[in-house]
């Protein structure tokens, strides 16, 4: 995921056009949220972060739950 930081005279399209052009495969835009989502090989995300206009880069976490139990609430 990567936060754009608009406040600073960058627009969200040429911040996403940074981006891409950077190795992001977007997937998903939501300028509402100043949020790109996306796949990126592992090796360019300190490329991605050195872009004028990105704010932050996250890369996505996984989670599990246990297995169900009646005695264990979820």
């Amino acid at each position: 995921m990567v936060l754009v930081d608009t406040k600073h005279g960058h627009s969200f399209e040429s911040v996403q056009d940074a981006v891409e052009k950077g190795g992001l495969r977007v997937e998903k835009v939501m300028r509402g949220l100043r949020t790109i989502t996306g796949k990126l090989d592992d090796k360019l995300i300190e490329q991605l972060r050195g872009i004028d206009g990105v704010a932050a880069v996250r890369e996505e976490g996984t989670f599990s739950l246990p297995p169900m139990d009646p005695k264990t609430p979820q």
